[in-house]
């Protein structure tokens, strides 16, 4: 399961490397996800972590859509699911150091949500497109997930991107302040995105708090509305995708 996210350091830098060809959200990859978040947060010489992906073509295209579409899962086990990748999202949001998502392909639906819950991001300009499919492949987002949204992309242009399920690419995010910074390729990327994170060394408990506090009214929600909306969607989500 470790190999799903591989995770290697340099100097005070942890590097997340998602494992797979498509970075799929499922049981599997949270899992692995909060796994390598516990040897991290053990590993008290870490002081910044960067999440990429092994793959040249994606960063994380979101919810496994295949793994929900089997037979044999029920809307219980789906929602239990589905607020595990609450759950996940919520430990970021509160994570005790700074998470910096390095967008070195497409980054789709779930994946995007994941992005925008990371305290920054980056992107490549030369390969790789940002969006949010919901509204064609029939997901719908969760309540938490429009503060977390918009916490990372100004509320008129994710409502252009969640309405029209536009591809948009580094430069287009760059220009709306969703990104740090757009590199031309792969190697740049990677190469600014360490020395970005290289000149973190806050203390982690101040860090910790700062991030829970101002991401507060996420966290609400999530605990006061993402449970009865997914005991609600659940079984509809399974019957639209099994047709």
């Amino acid at each position: 399961m470790s190999d799903l996210i591989l995770l290697s350091t340099q100097d005070r830098v942890a590097v997340l490397t998602m494992n797979t060809a498509e970075n799929r959200h499922n049981p599997a990859f949270v899992s692995a996800f909060h796994q390598r978040l516990d040897e991290i947060e053990a590993n008290k010489a870490l002081s910044a972590v960067v999440l990429t992906s092994s793959s040249d073509k994606n960063w994380s295209l979101g919810i496994d859509l295949e793994w929900m579409s089997q037979p044999q899962l029920t809307a219980e086990q789906n929602g239990e699911f589905m607020l595990s990748v609450t759950a996940l999202f919520k430990r970021l949001l509160c994570f005790p150091m700074p998470l910096i998502a390095a967008m070195n392909g497409h980054t789709f639906g779930n994946g995007s949500v994941l992005a925008c819950a990371c305290d920054f991001r980056f992107m490549k300009r030369d390969k790789g497109f940002f969006c949010f499919p919901e509204v064609d492949v029939l997901v719908p987002f969760f309540p938490s997930m429009f503060p977390m949204i918009h916490k990372a992309i100004p509320p008129t242009f994710f409502n252009r991107l969640a309405m029209t399920g536009e591809r948009v690419g580094a430069d287009q995010l760059a220009q709306h302040q969703v990104i740090e910074a757009a590199y031309d390729d792969a190697d740049s990327l990677y190469e600014g995105v360490m020395a970005f994170a290289a000149q973190f060394n806050k203390n982690r408990w101040i860090y910790g708090q700062n991030k829970t506090q101002m991401n507060q009214a996420i966290l609400t929600k999530m605990a006061e509305e993402d449970p009865a909306f997914v005991a609600r969607v659940s079984p509809l989500l399974l019957q639209g995708l099994r047709g």
